[in-house]
């Protein structure tokens, strides 16, 4: 058996197939060996409503009759119409479906699709199909549990993933084959496209914070690929988060394919303009300055008639963001340039952004990224530059950027401080009320103050409506707003 993992495109049947196909053609120390292959694998994942249409069901079924190559058996699981997969075996004599099959006479092996129980008895191996997105540590966590489970059943695991990323999911891949005892017997790397025979052991594999940034990188490059995009468009700030999303793009798709522009108003500090024009030197980007200004003033004259006697609010505020957002929009439908996001996950908690402003954008790539685990994984960027990376750059944005405090500069002397807690404390209050489902006497019980963690709570869930209008985000927790936390925005809490 030879254990396998490519990154498919969702719907893509016929370039999936050609890359199942280009994986068995590179197996010619082993010829005849059983392929197997992630669940969804020929259909790319996730499928949304593209799992139930009727005439791609069909279409799937027709061509997983080829999968049959270079005489090499094929094992993976399809959707089946009704939102689930079902496992398939396609050898010389045909198309098999169900839980257990005979590769070759007297052994028999039983399929699960990602770890649902499935009748082992009888059987000489056990194959694991899966298209686990990556959550931080997750890879590790799946590989002790598929440990575990083969010593439990005594029998052979074998387990294959999906690597690379669809929409907001990211796929790590790391399939492996395991002996009796949970031992290794071949394993595949981490974020990359091939396959392992029996002996053949891809180790280390690499650890947080790299995974992270993989992901992020690879969340980038596949959205921008897959959706025929060639270049990315970030509005750098000067501020933290604008330059850290810089970062990835560079990273992910290279310098001469990441455009960045700054957008000066009235409130913007000289330091500022002299740290974006720094993070776009330090990343090798191009840099366009436009200013606001003359926007605002034909805001205000064109809206002082029905603004006449009120005070300067908010509202003044996010008609900046606005016009920024507008601008930024525009370039990017010009320069048919993909427009990050740059909002993180503190933010988008506490609705600590503008929408149609800085929300704009069709991907956000740190939007399930604490603030605080942002900037951890900024100080491990500028100071390693792993191998993958196809650049040189050695520091991706003045250290003075991850120290200072953070403000959206929208009126004067603005800090983020003035409107919310210190990151450290918000970050785990929002830690608790998300991802562990505390209560607030439970987030105060921890040590927080009262009125903090009341306020914090309403700001969560009043933020709501614009969660639910923000850009897609790579998923890197076990519960992202995109796709684990489900609220309506009408309610009473």
């Amino acid at each position: 058996m030879i254990v396998a993992q490519i990154n498919p495109i969702a719907g893509d049947l016929e370039g999936n197939l050609a890359k199942m196909f280009h994986i068995a053609d590179q197996c010619t120390t082993a010829p005849g060996e059983t392929l197997i292959f992630p669940a969804y694998a020929l259909t790319g994942y996730p499928l949304g409503d593209l799992a139930c249409e009727k005439d791609f069901i069909v279409r799937v079924h027709q061509m997983v009759e080829k999968l049959f190559h270079n005489e090499h058996p094929v094992i993976t699981a399809i959707p089946d119409g009704s939102g689930k997969a079902t496992p398939v075996m396609v050898t010389a004599k045909g198309v098999q479906f169900g839980t257990k099959f005979t590769i070759i006479p007297g052994l028999t092996v039983a399929v699960s699709v990602g770890f649902e129980p499935v009748d082992c008895d009888g059987t000489d191996k056990l194959i694991i199909l899966d298209a686990q997105p990556y959550r931080v540590s997750g890879a590790l966590e799946t590989l002790e549990y598929a440990r575990m489970f083969a010593s439990r059943i005594r029998l052979p695991l074998a387990y294959s993933n999906l690597v690379g990323a669809s929409d907001g999911n990211v796929f790590a891949g790391g399939s492996f084959m395991l002996d009796c005892d949970g031992g290794f017997v071949s394993c595949l790397p981490l974020w990359q496209e091939g396959f392992a025979d029996i002996g053949e052991i891809h180790w280390p594999w690499t650890e947080e914070p790299e995974n992270t940034w993989h992901a992020l990188t690879m969340g980038v490059k596949d959205f921008v690929a897959k959706n025929g995009f060639k270049d990315v468009l970030v509005g750098l700030s000067g501020g933290f988060d604008s330059a850290l999303c810089a970062a990835i793009a560079v990273d992910a798709v290279g310098a001469s394919h990441v455009k960045t522009v700054m957008m000066p108003s009235p409130y913007t500090s000289e330091d500022s303009l002299k740290d974006a024009k720094a993070v776009a030197d330090c990343l090798g980007v191009s840099y366009d300055v436009l200013p606001i200004n003359d926007l605002m003033n034909c805001f205000d004259k064109t809206l002082s008639p029905m603004f006449k006697g009120m005070e300067k609010d908010t509202t003044e505020e996010n008609i900046q963001a606005r016009i920024r957002g507008t601008m930024l929009m525009a370039l990017s439908n010009k320069f048919k340039a993909l427009l990050l996001s740059t909002s993180n996950k503190s933010e988008a908690a506490v609705g600590y952004s503008t929408l149609y402003g800085d929300m704009c954008g069709g991907l956000a790539p740190i939007k399930d990224l604490y603030k605080t685990r942002a900037y951890d994984l900024a100080i491990w960027r500028n100071n390693n530059h792993p191998r993958w990376i196809d650049n040189d750059i050695k520091k991706v944005m003045p250290y003075e950027l991850i120290t200072k405090a953070p403000s959206a500069e929208l009126r004067p002397d603005q800090k983020d401080s003035d409107s919310l807690p210190s990151y450290d404390k918000l970050d785990k209050m929002l830690e608790m009320f998300i991802e562990q489902d505390s209560s607030i006497e439970e987030v105060i019980a921890a040590g927080y103050d009262e009125k903090d963690v009341k306020r914090v709570f309403n700001l969560l869930h009043k933020a709501e409506f614009k969660r639910q209008q923000s850009a897609v985000g790579i998923k890197m927790s076990k519960r992202s707003f995109d796709a684990d936390w489900i609220y309506p925005i009408t309610k009473k809490v």
